[in-house]
This record gives C-alpha cells, sequence and structure tokens, in this order.
C-alpha cells in the first residue's frame, strides 16, 4: 500500500514597512513513492497510508466544525444579552 508525507511550508506575510508580519501555511501531500525530499527530517507527518490520511482529515473536520460551533453560540449568546438590555 502507498504511504504518503504531509509537509508544512510557510512563508511570511504582511508589511514590512511596519505593519502585522505573520506566516502564510501551505499543507502539500507527497505520495512516498515520489518524493524526493528527506521526509523523515522535514515532513510534518511521514509514513501515513490512505486510511491514515482519511482519519486525519476527519479529526481535523471535526475541530472545525467544533470552533464553528462556538462561535456560533458564543455569538448567540451576545446577541441575546444585547436584547435584554434594550427592553424595559
Amino acid at each position: 500500500m502507498e504511504t504518503y508525507n504531509v509537509y508544512m511550508d510557510e512563508s511570511p506575510t504582511g508589511d514590512a514597512n511596519g505593519g502585522e508580519e505573520g506566516v502564510e501555511v501551505e499543507f502539500r501531500v507527497v505520495p512516498d513513492s515520489s518524493d524526493d525530499g528527506d521526509p523523515g527530517n522535514n515532513a510534518v507527518l511521514a509514513g501515513l497510508d490512505l486510511v491514515d490520511l482519511i482519519n486525519l482529515r476527519d479529526a481535523l473536520q471535526q475541530e472545525i466544525d467544533n470552533y464553528a460551533l462556538t462561535a456560533l453560540e458564543a455569538e448567540a449568546s451576545a446577541d441575546e444579552g444585547d436584547g435584554e438590555e434594550l427592553m424595559p
């Protein structure tokens, strides 16, 4: 079974003239059979099979969903709090 390596590439972003600088992150998934890098030292995750990648995707999606739900609940609570202050 083919295995895969996950890399995280970072590049600086932001304004060099005093603005906030940040880092833009991009992930790459490379089949081990065609990986000409050094995955043992440079990959974020190395040697994942397809089932591992699917499980990783599902775990990330669950965390994204949890974050979005928490943000929506916080927004709804803030909206309810604003409505109560306006009523006598």
